[in-house]
């Protein structure tokens, strides 16, 4: 018998929940820091489902999986998107590589991020679950300290907010179809050069 997209959706929010000892009834910050403690990296596939398969997700994949961790809680939550620059709060940090640290100065790296905005006893709230704490301890702004109230900080600047989108993976490839080769190829440079140097910041090293 072939299972239910609705069995599966339960199997990897309750597989996610087991994992981290989280419940139905854990608070919103404890499923928000599990969510955020997956380390960042963008290597395929932007699904939910992946991020807990895999241990590592994007932006688009962490936080579908925040919204449908959120559901489960019997909270109301969406995945908004954003386009801005990927650089405009990534700082250039020590530890980083050269090529990527000169690509954070330079900026111009156009993305479309994606936040939770969760509705809260005290109105929409945004929460941004991109930053492991290896990369904030080497100098990313991110929200480890996030402690269930008010807005989190954003992992880039909105130049423009796009809209909620249910099916988070499609929504964001119809976008970057829409790039230029040469905005793409900048863009997919930036990514793997991030990914790559945020796994290493989850093993340790010198913070700045």
């Amino acid at each position: 018998m072939t299972p239910s997209s609705e069995q599966e959706s339960a199997d990897y929010v309750s597989l996610f929940l087991e994992r981290n000892g989280l419940s139905e009834h854990s608070t919103i910050a404890d499923v928000f820091h599990a969510v955020r403690r997956v380390p960042y990296g963008s290597r395929g596939g932007r699904s939910a489902e992946e991020v807990v398969q895999f241990g590592e997700g994007s932006c688009s994949g962490k936080h579908s999986l925040l919204r449908d961790l959120l559901r489960r809680l019997s909270q109301k939550a969406a995945v908004e998107t954003v386009r801005g620059d990927f650089t405009s709060r990534v700082p250039s940090c020590k530890s980083m590589p050269i090529e990527l640290k000169q690509m954070c100065l330079e900026g111009g790296v156009t993305d479309f991020h994606q936040y939770v905005v969760w509705e809260s006893p005290d109105g929409e709230l945004k929460l941004d679950a991109t930053w492991s704490d290896g990369p904030i301890r080497q100098g990313v702004p991110g929200n480890m300290n996030w402690a269930g109230k008010g807005d989190t900080a954003l992992a880039l600047e909105p130049e423009a907010v796009l809209k909620r989108a249910e099916d988070v993976p499609a929504y964001k490839e119809k976008l970057l179809a829409e790039l230029s080769p040469e905005v793409r190829q900048r863009r997919l440079t930036f990514l793997a050069l991030l990914t790559n140097w945020t796994a290493g910041t989850e093993t340790g090293g010198d913070t700045l």
